[in-house]
């Protein structure tokens, strides 16, 4: 859809394929769209847009597992409800939402087992088909220049500056996508300490037969479509892939997809079991890909799943890029001799005063201030009281407490009771492995962070989130075998524990999956912030903070060479705030790369002292302008002229910050002009010629 006006819409329609629609009482529509079904056996189903009439879906309704045979329609104002069964014993119940006043239609599709052996649904798939025409390797018709573009990362964590998520639907009806946003990892041993192979080494490209993604754009020049998936009941994602038809291929979209073994309870039914899978909303929306983006970012806040109002994260000094006992590696960091040779209360004074130099807020201690590695019990010995350090930094130095607390996937599990390791398939213990989704293991955990947080700590960081393996221990008390949707649970619930006794505490999650790494494995808001709490959790709020994706260790190269660009888009799609500390060090006299951490992470964190002292002052006047201008950042809306143009609304007041960066070794001069209007400012054109430095960033002020 090169210019998708009702003009070419309506004149390319006849080039669609036609279905039957069931008149009168089959029809059901909001202003946006119309639906119409024809149920008996199987589902024929048409879906159009109903300013330009677009068709979305025309056709047989796929079905992996055997079309039912429907039996019950119930309709009310705004919902439509159909219900059937397979010959093999799996009733399908399929909810239409088209609320009037909206842009939108939502589907919810539940499936129970009616049958008296568990049903296996490995590659289990259902799902609206639209038929499409092909030429020359090209879809013809009124989809003929329509992109579908993956939200929230068209640019991956690993890509460089020429990878996007941009596929054309011929790319989609015929061609594997290829992806290093995840894949399946192996474990690995280092002393005690356990973690996943990624930890420490990269992964090969993977290739996917099926698009997964929290949310697709298809766009053309003017307007487009956004298809989500959302659940908190199991790790789903929205699914495009394509079927037989008549003289070609269909697209296949909607409805719900097994994406490799996710969600584990859709997967897997008991005899009498039901599992009701994840919303797919399709919205219409005016305006390209970032208008869709922003499509998305308002469905997520509308979901619970934004920037909290009055959102004020303390800015983090992190004393690990200067600290000598992290340089030593693993697993030296971790022996008890070095950590009372390196990590001392004089050290920690040193860096108390670096943070307050740099106009940080909180001092964030990174490994070596426990007893041993991911203990979560404070040293004592080395450091005093916890009550003493966190008054000492708050009266000398004007700081708060954070903390680095990693989970089950990367400790010393020494550090806690045997009853809280695994269980293999055959009752053997794994010994010193321990198991994240066990009860043990959570109370345990909960009990030190309580302590922590009654001794003054302020901000946890959820590190170490790997994925262990599967348990079987039957006094865990999590479902036997307990795999992948256990251990996330299990994490999400631990935060809503901590937040139930300490509301004021923030806690960032790592991928609860993958955690540590640059890979992204868990839908990005599941268990964050507003989502429904689950049975048997507390009623707080989930977790604040997402991590940025690693990002931390060489942040100068991942900016130039691309891969930071993922924080922009997903700065588009989420006001979730993301968490980075990056490493002062390789950043460069423009203070570039503090800038762009401070334009895309809403709560900043940073550290290491770097060896030319122009480099420190800009850095430190970055901050103490961060500062100033903090609101913009932490809480204010962003908005995207381009990857390299970056706008923050303050949150309250009609005024406006432009962040201009240059990552190409030559000065550039551009100008930035767009209606505030877009940005909720009176009406004007804003308009300005701005010289930015080679590798550097220029800020602008419009009120």
């Amino acid at each position: 859809m090169v210019r998708m006006t009702r003009k070419t819409f309506l004149a390319a329609l006849a080039s669609t394929p036609a279905v039957t629609a069931a008149a009168g009482p089959g029809a059901f529509s909001n202003a946006a769209f119309s639906l119409s079904l024809e149920a008996g056996e199987g589902l024929r189903a048409q879906l159009r847009h109903t300013p330009t009439g677009l068709v979305l879906a025309g056709g047989e309704y796929s079905y992996s597992f055997g079309s039912p045979r429907f039996t019950v329609r119930r309709a009310t104002a705004g919902k439509l409800t159909l219900e059937g069964a397979t010959p093999t014993g799996i009733r399908v119940v399929q909810e239409y939402r088209l609320p009037s006043g909206k842009p939108w239609i939502e589907e919810r599709i539940t499936l129970i087992n009616t049958g008296s052996a568990p049903l296996y649904l490995p590659r289990g798939r259902c799902g609206f088909t639209l038929p499409l025409r092909m030429e020359e390797g090209t879809v013809t018709g009124p989809l003929r220049g329509c992109k579908v573009i993956a939200v929230p990362y068209r640019r991956e964590p690993r890509g460089g500056r020429t990878q996007y998520a941009d596929y054309t639907l011929a790319q989609v009806l015929t061609e594997l996508r290829a992806s290093e946003l995840r894949s399946r990892f192996p474990r690995a041993r280092s002393g005690n300490v356990y973690t996943s192979g990624l930890h420490a080494a990269g992964l090969v490209t993977t290739e996917f037969s099926d698009y997964a993604s929290e949310g697709w754009v298809f766009t053309g020049a003017r307007s487009g479509f956004l298809i989500s998936k959302y659940s908190q009941e199991g790790m789903e994602w929205s699914i495009l892939d394509r079927v037989p038809a008549a003289g070609g291929a269909a697209l296949r979209w909607g409805g719900f997809g097994i994406y490799e073994g996710d969600p584990e309870h859709g997967a897997l039914l008991a005899p009498g079991a039901s599992h009701q899978f994840g919303v797919t909303r399709l919205t219409a929306f005016q305006g390209g890909l970032s208008e869709g983006y922003y499509t998305f970012r308002a469905e997520m806040d509308e979901r619970g799943h934004g920037c909290p109002k009055g959102f004020d994260p303390p800015a983090h000094w992190n004393e690990l890029y200067d600290n000598k006992l992290w340089a030593l590696g693993e697993p030296a960091h971790d022996r008890s001799e070095n950590r009372r040779a390196l990590y001392t209360l004089a050290s920690m004074r040193d860096e108390a005063a670096k943070a307050r130099d740099y106009s940080c807020e909180a001092l964030y201690l990174d490994p070596g201030w426990d007893t041993n590695f991911a203990s979560k019990i404070w040293d004592e010995q080395r450091l005093g009281k916890i009550e003493d350090f966190v008054r000492m930094l708050s009266n000398e130095f004007g700081l708060k407490l954070s903390l680095h607390t990693p989970l089950s996937g990367w400790s010393n599990p020494t550090a806690y009771p045997r009853e809280a390791d695994r269980m293999e398939r055959d009752g053997a213990r794994a010994t010193n492995w321990l198991c994240g989704a066990s009860r043990q293991y959570r109370e345990e955990t909960f009990r030190r962070l309580d302590a922590l947080a009654r001794g003054g700590a302020t901000y946890f960081m959820f590190d170490g989130t790997i994925y262990s393996g599967e348990c079987w221990d039957p006094s865990h008390g999590h479902p036997v075998p307990a795999r992948r949707e256990e251990h996330v649970a299990s994490f999400n619930r631990l935060a809503r524990m901590v937040h139930e006794k300490h509301p004021r505490l923030l806690i960032e999650m790592h991928d609860q999956m993958v955690g540590g790494t640059i890979y992204r494995y868990v839908p990005t808001y599941y268990g964050q912030g507003g989502s429904p709490p689950q049975p048997g959790d507390p009623q707080a709020r989930g977790w604040d903070d997402v991590w940025a994706y690693e990002l931390m260790w060489d942040p100068m190269n991942d900016l130039v060479g691309g891969h930071a660009i993922a924080l922009y888009y997903y700065n588009l799609a989420y006001s979730m705030p993301l968490y980075i500390h990056i490493d002062l060090r390789k950043d460069n006299a423009n203070a570039l790369m503090l800038w762009w951490n401070i334009s895309c992470c809403r709560h900043l964190g940073l550290g290491g002292t770097h060896a030319d002292p122009a480099v420190c002052t800009a850095q430190k006047t970055a901050m103490r302008e961060y500062r100033r201008l903090k609101p913009f950042f932490a809480r204010g809306t962003f908005y995207g002229i381009d990857e390299l143009t970056h706008v923050h609304k303050h949150p309250t007041e009609p005024r406006l910050v432009v962040n201009c960066f240059n990552l190409d070794k030559e000065p550039v001069t551009r100008t930035v002009a767009f209606d505030c209007a877009q940005f909720g400012l009176a009406l004007r054109r804003f308009s300005k010629v701005v010289a930015v430095p080679a590798y550097g960033h220029t800020l602008i002020e419009v009120s």
